[in-house]
This record gives C-alpha cells, structure tokens and sequence, in this order.
C-alpha cells in the first residue's frame, strides 16, 4: 500500500487542503498543534471509519461545522484506489455518513460498514475484525507514540493479551479453553444420557398397562353413543315443533313493533303538519310586505358610464393641477433667488473671484435686469395662484358628482337583496305547501295499514311456548349429560393413545442414548488427553519462534537508536523489557526520556517487522506511519534515527515531528503552520 494523497475538508484545523505525499521518507513538520497529527488521524478515520476509544466524530469534524469529509488516493499493488468518507452533524452528535470508494475508475457507494469491509479485503486483514480495533493496523503501520509507551508501561497480563490478539496466537489459549467447555459438557451430557435411560424398563410396563386400558374405554364408548342417538331423535322433534311457535311469536312481536312504530310516525308527521302550517302563515306575510315596497332596480350600465366619465376629468383635473403647482414653485424660487442676488449685488464693493473693484454702473445694470425679471415673476405667481384656485373648486364639485353616483350605486345593491329575498320566502313558502300535501297523504296510508296489522295480530292466537321450552330444556339436560360422558370417555382414551405414543418415542430415544453413551465416553478421552496436548505444544512452538524474532529485532533496533555499551535490553518470556544498566537490572520507567523513546520505537519497530513477517499476506508492508519518534531525544539520537530509517527499507516511510534536523536526512518535507485556528502548507 502507498499513499499518493489525502484531502481534508473541514476537519480540525483544516478547512479545505490537499495533502501530496511521495515515496521515500516524509517528514510533517510544524509546531505543536499546527496540525501534523490530524493528517494521521485523517488516514486513519478513511480507511476505518470511527472507533470508539481511537477516532470520533466530534473529536476531527472541525468546530463549527456541520458536515466534512477526508477523500484518501492510494495504491496497492496494480490497484489505483480512492476512497472518500463523510461526516454530518446532527443536533449534537457527530456521525458517519455515506462515502464511497474507487477501484481502478469503478465507483462504489457504501455504507461506512461496507467501505470498512472492502478495505480489508484491500488490504487481506483478517474479516473477524469488522467490527473490532484493527490490531494489525495499529502495530503494524500506525501507532501514536505515546500508546506504545503505554504497552510497556501497562500491566504484563494485559500486554501479553493484546499481542496474543495482534500475532493472531489467541486463537490457540481460545482453542484450550473451548476444549475444556466441550470435555465439561461431555461429562454431563453422559451423566445426562445415563440418567435418561435409568428407567426404561420401568416405561414398557406402563406402556402395556395403557393398553388394556384404552380396550376397555372404547368398550363403554359404544355403550352411551346408542342411548345417545335414540335420544337426539326425539330432541329433533321437540325443536321442530318448538320452531313453529318461536316462528308465530316472532311474527307476533314484528306486527306490534311495527304498529307502535307508525303511531309514533302518525304523532311525528302531526307534529310537523302544524309548524309548517305556521311558518306558511308567516312567509304569506312577509311576501305581501315586501311586494308593498316599490322595488325598481336602477340602470347600472348607465350609471357606471356617467361615473368613468367623472373620474376621467378628475384624473384629467389632477394632471393639470399638479402642472400649474409645478410651474407655481418654480416662479416662487426664481423670486427669492432675484431678491437673494439683489441684496448680494447692493452690498458688493469686489468680486470675489478676481478681487477687482466692482463698478456702481456695473452693479445698477444687473439690479435693473433683476427688477424686471421680478416683476415679470411676480406677475406670474398671480396667474398660477388663480389658476390653482380655479382647478381646486373643480376637483371638489366633480368628487360631489362621484359621491352622487356611489350613493346610487348602494341604493340599487340593496333593492337587488330585498328582490333575492322575496324570491326565496315565495320558494320555500311552495316547498312548506307541498310537504303538507305530501303529510296528509302519508298520515292516511299509516291509518290504513294500522287496521290491517290490528287484524293479523288477533289471528295469531294463543301459544303453548313454555310448555314446550320446558320439555325441550329437559331433554337438552339429558343429551348434554350423555356427552359429557362420552368425551370424558373420549379424552381419556387420547390420553391413553398419546401416552403409548410417547412412551414408544421415549423408549426409542433411551435406546438411541445407550448406544451414544459409549460414543462419548471415547471422545471425551480423546479430547482430555490427546487434543490438548497437541495445542498447547503448537501454542509453545509459535510463541518462541515469535518470541526468538521480536527479541532480536528489539535489541537491534534499541542498540542503533542507543549508543551506551552500559545499557543492554532484552524481552522476557511475556515480551516484558528486561534492562540492565552498569550491571543492574532497572526498571523501564526509570530510564532517561530519549531512552524511553528509543525503547518504545524499537519495541514499536520490533513489532512491525515481525507482525509482516508472520501475517505474510497483508498488503501494509510497504508504508510505515511514526507519529513524534523523537520525544526527548538527544542530537546524536536523532543522527541515529536516520540509520534506523536507512536500514528499515520501506517504500514510504511518513514521519511527525517538529524537530528541525530531521528534514536533513528525510527524502521530502511538508511544512505546516496554524494560523487563526487554520493549517496552511509552507
């Protein structure tokens, strides 16, 4: 895998840049915090996505903004490969949105578990960890420095766990252990299956017996279903006579619901008879004073005319008004600029502009002009006045005549309601005398089917219905009691069948069982003695030849990094660091600062190699990403790191850092600068 370039679009510090990235060692270089790690972090979220505890959301989508995005061109092998992931914010929280990614020019939109996906079958990581931290990623390509010191400062039992994850060995402490849960159930499962079949002779005694017993139950079945039928024919003739009166009391019951429903239909049309009677007496009076009243609607057509022709002088009026006001101001101002330069001019012993004397002919010649031209204004301003006055009287008596001709207008509108209204009273008073006709022909039709359905029910006569009830209800008694007995009789004899099916069923499996009870006892065996041992010999094989190679990588690279002949490191069996220095044993922690940086990067660089080595497959082996290598480093440590970088031989190595010497020996440079909240390229 190489990177060929990656672009930010509000994340972080970032607004919208595009990062260019060669092969050869790249060095991000910059202050503290002017945004070195967020080009990583951006890597990282592109082709994972988030993770809880590594990358989130709120933690690169920069502040602010809503939405943002990291576009990342990549090779691997003869693969050109761009992928583009989306963020969006809603309400408070930060979430991945739909991205896509581009394999040799053809698209693919996906979900952000689809593009996760894809990049590891890109990359041949394992699939169990779609849904898991990529281990392999994080040791392998990426790792903050600070987290590695973590590692060695953490607790053995879980550094031993986390590199059993990362060299994929976990699976062998996983296979140990599901090998004694499956030796457990085992055991039980043949205390089980010999439990089971403890009573089996016991069952094929109980099964002859239900036998007999279902025999004997069919015998009194035949018994009661005789009595049964003989008595079910004489209810069949009670019912049907039963039926016949149930028939004459039903007709009975409709006749008398129906007579008390037209006498109520009788008292409701009486009813409406009588407010129709009144309201037809009302809408008669009201028809006749209203057609008292002269009602002549006006001529409309003529009148809008008369008022068009009105309002055309008045516009006519008001554009003449408005020209003589115009020319009114006009004088006015000229008037007061002659008396204004009269006044000036009598005052006036120089010219302003040339300093000169001004003359008194001079000065009464242009005086004389401006006595004239007033005059001739002054006159004007008499015209225009009387001019104005006329047009004022004549725009008030043509708004008289509109006004007229409104009030004209309302008057007609109204005459139009009370025409409306005289005609709905003389329709509604038509429909009030049609449905009194219509009434009276209803109330008689009711009258007459009164007397019909009188006489029906006097034909019915008297019935003998709870005589009758009775007997049947007796019988009813008797033929349930019957029933009742045969499906007792019944239930039993399925329960019998169903227990002889069950217990056949359940001999046949404890037969089945102790035939499989011997089966498991030689599995189990095989699975306590043989299989275990195989694994837990497999487990030590490959642990030592991981622990052979880490540790001979580490020393190497820890050597190069440090130059002290009284320092000498060495991993312990759970890959701890064993330090000895002037010939004692030390701690870890207690090491200078540049130490503890070259103890971390040579563990970090350790793991690298031999994680490639061991998962051979893995498309990552030829970029590796450093993040501050050099904390705390000395100047002959930094020398030292660029033999690290030399002898590590990795297409694309990127570096960050803010330590100047470093771009010495590094094949290219990005510089990077923060200003106002913003990362700019140098």
């Amino acid at each position: 895998m190489i990177i060929k370039s990656i672009r930010l679009n509000n994340i972080r510090s970032y607004k919208e840049k595009e990062i260019i990235l060669d092969l050869g060692s790249t060095l991000l270089s910059g202050d503290i915090g002017s945004g070195k790690s967020t080009i990583l972090l951006a890597i990282d979220f592109a082709l994972f996505g988030l993770s809880k505890g590594i990358i989130t959301g709120e933690a690169i989508l920069r502040h602010g903004e809503r939405q943002g995005s990291v576009e990342l061109d990549f090779s691997i092998d003869d693969k050109k490969i761009r992928i583009k992931r989306s963020l969006k914010k809603i309400g408070d929280t930060v979430s991945q949105d739909s991205g896509y990614i581009v394999i040799n020019d053809e698209l693919f939109n996906l979900s952000p578990i689809e593009l996760k996906q894809r990049i590891l079958e890109l990359l041949n990581y394992p699939p169990e960890i779609l849904t898991k931290k990529s281990l392999i990623y994080r040791y392998t390509v990426y790792t903050p420095q600070e987290e590695m010191k973590l590692i060695l400062l953490g607790k053995k039992e879980d550094r031993l766990e986390t590199l059993r994850k990362v060299f994929n060995i976990d699976k062998y402490k996983r296979i140990q252990e599901n090998s004694k849960i499956l030796s457990s159930e085992l055991r039980l499962r043949i205390k089980e299956d010999e439990l089971f079949i403890s009573d089996i002779e016991n069952l094929k005694k109980e099964k002859s017996e239900k036998i007999i017993l279902q025999d004997e139950l069919k015998v009194k079945i035949l018994t009661i279903d005789k009595e049964l039928r003989t008595l079910q024919t004489n209810l069949t003739n009670k019912k049907e006579e039963l039926k016949s009166v149930e028939e004459k009391i039903k007709l009975f019951n409709e006749l008398k619901k129906e007579l008390e429903l037209n006498e109520l239909n009788l008292k409701n049309n009486s009813s409406r008879f009588e407010v129709n009677k009144q309201n037809i007496e009302k809408l008669t009076r009201e028809i006749k004073e209203i057609e008292n009243d002269e009602l002549k609607e006006i001529d409309m057509d003529k009148l809008y005319k008369n008022l068009l022709v009105y309002r055309n002088k008045l516009s006519k009026v008001d554009g003449e008004l408005l020209e003589i006001r115009k020319s009114l101001n006009e004088s006015k101002y000229s008037y007061i600029n002659s008396e204004k330069l009269i006044k000036e001019i009598s005052y006036l012993d120089e010219c302003p502009v040339c300093l000169q004397k001004v003359k008194e002919d001079h000065k009464h010649n242009i005086l004389g002009k401006e006595d004239a031209k007033i005059k001739d204004l002054s006159e004007n301003i008499k015209i225009y006045t009387k001019k104005e006055n006329d047009f004022i009287k004549d725009v008030e008596i043509i708004n008289q005549e509109i006004e007229k001709l409104n009030e004209l207008k309302s008057k007609n509108e109204l005459i139009k309601l009370k025409i409306r209204n005289l005609y709905e009273k003389k329709n509604n008073h038509s429909i009030l005398l049609n449905e009194n006709s219509n009434i009276s022909k209803i109330t008689e039709e009711i009258k007459n089917k009164n007397l019909i359905i009188a006489s029906k029910i006097e034909g019915i006569g008297d019935v003998k219905y709870d005589q009758l009830k009775n007997e049947l209800n007796l019988l009813l008694d008797d033929e349930k009691k019957l029933l009742v007995g045969i499906s007792i009789l019944k239930r039993e004899v399925e329960v019998c069948s169903n227990n002889i099916i069950l217990l056949n069923e359940n001999l046949l499996k404890k037969e089945d069982a102790r035939r499989k009870i011997f089966k498991l006892k030689g599995f189990r065996s095989f699975v306590d003695d043989d299989f275990s041992k195989v694994i837990e010999t497999m487990e030590k094989k490959v642990m030592l030849r991981v622990h052979n190679d880490f540790n001979e990588l580490f020393i190497k690279w820890f050597n190069i990094l440090v130059d002290d002949e009284n320092i000498s490191v060495k991993l312990d069996e759970e890959f701890s660091p064993l330090i000895e220095q002037s010939g004692f044993t030390t701690d870890y922690i207690f090491l200078s600062g540049g130490e503890k940086t070259a103890g971390a990067l040579a563990y970090r660089l350790a793991l690298n190699q031999v994680i490639n080595n061991l998962i051979v497959h893995i498309k990552t082996k030829d970029i590796l990403i450093l993040d501050e290598p050099t904390d705390g480093f000395s100047e002959d440590q930094l020398d030292r790191l660029r033999l690290v970088l030399d002898e590590l031989n990795i297409k694309q190595i990127i570096l960050v850092s803010h330590e100047s010497k470093i771009e010495s020996f590094v094949n290219n440079v990005i510089r990077l600068n923060k200003k106002e909240g913003v990362t700019e390229l140098l």
